[in-house]
């Protein structure tokens, strides 16, 4: 899914820890994805957050247990998930346009 959004898995990475304040090394995304590391709850909280799919269906296709209700993604991950999926219909040079603005906008 995250191959879908044109995230590799560093660039995974660096979009879970800006949008979920949490590190986990690209070797983690990448096992996951080859299937070979199972997600952690946390993690799966966090996919979803990043992915735009709702927790609990992450939990029923990769078997993993949910413990309660998932946590609240927090504010920062509000539309996430859209905007990755917009970005990758961008040309290189529409993104680097897009970053020039964001750093812009926080001066």
């Amino acid at each position: 899914m995250a191959r879908n959004r044109n995230l590799d898995w560093s660039v995974t990475a660096r979009t879970f820890l800006v949008v979920t304040g949490r590190y986990w090394s690209a070797a983690t995304y990448g096992g996951i994805g080859r299937g070979r590391t199972r997600p952690t709850p946390g993690l799966l909280v966090d996919f979803s957050a990043v992915l735009g799919v709702p927790a609990g269906d992450l939990a029923v296709l990769t078997g993993v247990t949910l413990p309660g209700a998932p946590p609240d993604p927090g504010p920062s991950a509000a539309g996430v998930a859209e905007l990755i999926w917009d970005v990758r219909c961008l040309t290189a040079r529409q993104l680097q346009q897009v970053i020039a603005r964001a750093e812009a906008m926080r001066q």
